[in-house]
C-alpha cells in the first residue's frame, strides 16, 4: 500500500513540474511592422542565444529580421568595385 502511494505521489509530482510549451507572444508580421521591437527582441535573443535562441519569440523575431533585410541589401548603394577585365 505505502509502495502505491509513493508511486502516485511522484507520478503527481512530476506531472504538476511539467513545463507547458511556450507561445510566442508576437507574430512574425507584427516584428516585421514594428522595426524597434524586432531589433530589441533579435538584440536579446542574440545576447543569449543558450537560453533563449529557440524560444518562439527569438525564432519569430530573427525570421521577422530576416525578411526585413533582404530589401535592405537592393535597397543599399553601390559597393563600387572595380571589376577586373579579362586578359
Amino acid at each position: 500500500m505505502k509502495i502505491h502511494c509513493l508511486t502516485a505521489l511522484i507520478l503527481l509530482g512530476l506531472v504538476a513540474c511539467s513545463r507547458q510549451p511556450e507561445t510566442a507572444r508576437h507574430t512574425v508580421e507584427e516584428y516585421r511592422a514594428d522595426k524597434s521591437l524586432r531589433q530589441e527582441t533579435f538584440k536579446r535573443c542574440a545576447d543569449d542565444p543558450g537560453s533563449l535562441g529557440k524560444s518562439p519569440d527569438c525564432i519569430n523575431a530573427r525570421e521577422a529580421e530576416r525578411l526585413e533585410s533582404i530589401g535592405s541589401l537592393r535597397d543599399s548603394k553601390p559597393l563600387g568595385l572595380d571589376a577586373k577585365k579579362p586578359r
